[in-house]
């Protein structure tokens, strides 16, 4: 069968997310752009066969198109022979799917979408941030970063000893956030992020899979 085909733009948290899957599992990828990844082009005819709610990413593996990201994931994991993404204890796997909920639910709206979105939009005045907005997110990212923090502990990822998919879906956030204007203070304190940090950004997969950051996040989530 044809290598994995990606749908959207590289610097959409959740295509990472799909990218990192694949490069850890060893899987040769594609990654494919949406038109030119504008927002139109994601609710064109064409895209919403493929993706009926007009996101990406998008999966094409041969006849096969499969959208949402974790669900790319754990196909990545289970079609292909490779190292495992997904804990066998089943504690720890449960583990991992509670992140995988949270994430989505909880750190991509208040970190990506209620942070992170208002420098990549800037929808103040002149065309500048809104600051008040900005400001009235940040402690709720301060809290955020900090359950995280609680909840690794001493373990290396989020789910125990190895990587999973809570990992790829995390790892995308964090470095927006860490890339905005003093976005690093977030972080001050919290060593147990930050020994995450520095285990999931020198693989090979991040290196491989990371788009253009500073000035670049306009197409984040």
């Amino acid at each position: 069968m044809s290598d994995i085909v990606i749908l959207g733009s590289p610097r959409s948290n959740f295509v990472w997310t799909a990218r990192l899957a694949c490069e850890e599992k060893g899987v040769p990828h594609t990654l494919e752009a949406v038109g030119t990844n504008t927002r139109d082009d994601l609710k064109t005819p064409d895209h919403l066969k493929l993706h009926p709610f007009g996101r990406i990413p998008v999966m094409r593996h041969g006849d096969f198109v499969l959208y949402e990201s974790s669900a790319i994931c754990r196909y990545v994991d289970e079609a292909f022979d490779g190292p495992a993404l997904q804990p066998e204890d089943l504690q720890s796997r449960a583990r991992m799917n509670q992140w995988i909920s949270a994430t989505c639910d909880y750190l991509v709206k208040d970190i990506v979408w209620n942070y992170v979105v208002q420098f990549a939009f800037p929808s103040g005045p002149d065309g500048a941030p809104d600051m008040a907005r900005i400001e009235e997110a940040k402690p709720i990212v301060r809290q955020d970063v900090e359950i995280v923090d609680r909840a690794l502990g001493d373990h290396a990822f989020l789910a125990g000893e190895d990587i999973s998919i809570a990992d790829f879906l995390l790892t995308p956030i964090l470095t927006y956030l860490g890339n905005t204007p003093n976005g690093l203070v977030f972080f001050d304190g919290l060593e147990n992020l930050g020994r995450w940090w520095q285990a999931v950004s020198t693989r090979p997969s991040f290196a491989a899979t990371k788009p253009p950051l500073p000035g670049e996040l306009s197409d984040a989530a």
